[in-house]
């Protein structure tokens, strides 16, 4: 099983759903920040350019907010004024008297980062300019680059008599890339950047060293089997694809979305499309651990599968930002199709808002766990050379129901595999021993008779994790042997979570 950091992408099975309750020490913190960052995009209502003077131009607010932004009363707008003049004469007292030379860039933006964190909100801050664009790119979905995902092992876990251990890992390419007009693949090994070693990098420095202005050059060595070779690949505008589709057995059609971008509706709706073509019955929609994004995507979507229902009741700090927002009367698929929807704790914020209008709105069941719980939303501006993030209004799914730090129960609880904090030594011996590769290299045929061998001879009997960690464990090791793009994007056997909305739907 691979140890390993990935850009955009979890390794192993393309759709898998595997909840590890703790993990080690340096996989957390990445993680941590992953989190963080996601979270700061979520329920996200994108406005345009700031204004100096109020940070905000009202044109730019969403029309469906409504009304405009009223005046601060005066008692407010004396303190602030107050509290800004003993702030730059502090300021000048330390630019007069300090010993050293002030870099007032950094001075400024930590100003401005203490200031959303006096809001005592951990959905408001500031995003240094350091860190703004890739801030965009995840807002967006859209970046400069070759059009790639990619992965790299942690340093502890990494062998350097083995090159797939230290090297950048293509895990796959986006169709119509700069990636995939120069020729690379999945599977491809990439050693140096530019001529740079990529040895002691991590994941997210990989990322960062690939992307560039778009028509820019990057010079990638490759390594493909026992073949080392250069090549030149220019970065392009790259979108980032947040939807995977395919049609089950007994025309179910499935769709998966792994967060909300500007790109996303379009992708959804491309995919509803190709499914209306191919007549499906039933449609499952896969929402776990989509962290939310852009709320106006959502939108969009919810348009497409309700038909003049209500999708969202929103609430801001003064009553002409409230307002209810109303499908359309079209859809893209027929109403009475039956539709799922999966949840889990990962689903928050822009997932909760369609996961709550479909389930308020009688048009599917929530098959998994209850929802995460975000029912705030926040407004996200560039401002300077960074953007920052602040809280602005609040929602309530059609029903009135207000989520927030309470999540959206589901209809059929259905819990993903799991691994108990009690447990996690377990697992993580066994991860480790690798006896899992040892296994699929001594039999590297899949098969369902090759999974109880690994059950009987190599687990035995009184093991300590669930049987399903086990048959997990062994069938993502099956998949990273695979080429991505032959790997199975729902996988219904090893997803007890979506063979369980699979057996709904083929008993209506």
């Amino acid at each position: 099983m691979e140890h390993s950091a990935s850009v955009r992408l979890e390794i192993g099975m393309v759709n898998s759903h595997f909840v590890v309750s703790a993990s080690k020490k340096k996989y957390t913190q990445s993680m941590r920040r992953l989190k963080t960052f996601l979270l700061l995009v979520v329920l996200v209502l994108f406005v345009g350019q700031a204004t100096a003077a109020t940070g905000v131009n009202e044109n730019f607010v969403p029309s469906f907010l409504g009304g405009s932004f009223s005046s601060t009363p005066q008692a407010r707008q004396d303190e602030i004024a107050i509290n800004m003049q003993k702030l730059e004469l502090l300021y000048r007292l330390v630019a007069r008297d300090f010993l050293f030379d002030i870099d007032h860039k950094e001075v400024y933006e930590s100003m401005a980062k203490g200031l959303f964190s006096g809001l005592d909100d951990k959905y408001s801050a500031y995003i240094l300019s350091k860190d703004a664009a890739d801030f965009s790119e995840d807002t967006s979905g859209s970046y400069g680059g070759i059009g790639a995902y990619i992965s790299k092992h942690y340093l502890e876990y990494r062998d350097y008599t083995k090159s797939e251990t230290y090297m950048v890992n293509i895990t796959s390419v986006f169709p119509g890339s700069p990636a995939e007009k120069a020729g690379l693949r999945s599977g491809d090994l990439i050693s140096h950047i530019d001529g740079e070693p990529v040895d002691s990098m991590e994941a997210e420095e990989a990322s960062r060293a690939l992307k560039g202005k778009s028509d820019t050059e990057v010079v990638l060595t490759i390594k493909r089997g026992q073949t080392t070779f250069d090549v030149t690949v220019i970065r392009k505008i790259v979108t980032v694809p947040t939807v995977s589709a395919t049609v089950l057995d007994d025309g179910i059609g499935y769709l998966r979305i792994t967060q909300f971008t500007n790109s996303t509706a379009l992708q959804v709706q491309e995919r509803l499309l190709e499914f209306k073509d191919e007549q499906v019955e039933a449609l499952i929609l896969d929402l776990r651990d989509n962290p939310g994004g852009i709320v106006d995507s959502t939108l969009k979507v919810a348009d497409m599968l309700l038909a003049g229902d209500v999708i969202v009741h929103i609430k801001g700090k003064n009553q002409d930002h409230d307002n209810t927002l109303r499908a359309s009367v079209g859809t893209l698929l027929p109403v009475d199709m039956p539709l799922v929807t999966l949840v889990n704790k990962g689903s928050a914020s822009a997932s909760e808002i369609l996961a709550g209008a479909i389930k308020d709105n009688n048009r599917g069941l929530l098959i998994g766990t209850t929802t995460f719980g975000k029912g705030l939303i926040q407004v996200v501006s560039p401002f300077g050379d960074g953007y920052y993030t602040l809280t602005t209004s609040q929602y309530k799914t059609p029903s009135g129901e207000y989520i927030h730090e309470v999540g959206i129960p589901v209809d059929i609880e259905v819990e993903d595999v799991h691994i108990a904090e009690d447990a996690m030594d377990a697992y993580l011996e066994f991860s480790n021993s690798g006896k899992v590769e040892e296994f699929v290299a001594a039999h590297p045929a899949f098969s369902n008779e090759n999974v109880q061998l690994f059950l009987d001879t190599v687990v035995g009997d009184n093991a300590p994790l669930e049987q399903d960690v086990y048959r997990l464990l062994l069938r993502r090791e099956y998949l990273n042997e695979m080429p991505y793009e032959e790997r199975p994007i729902a996988d219904v056997e090893f997803d007890r979570v979506l063979k369980r909305a699979v057996e709904y739907l083929e008993k209506l």
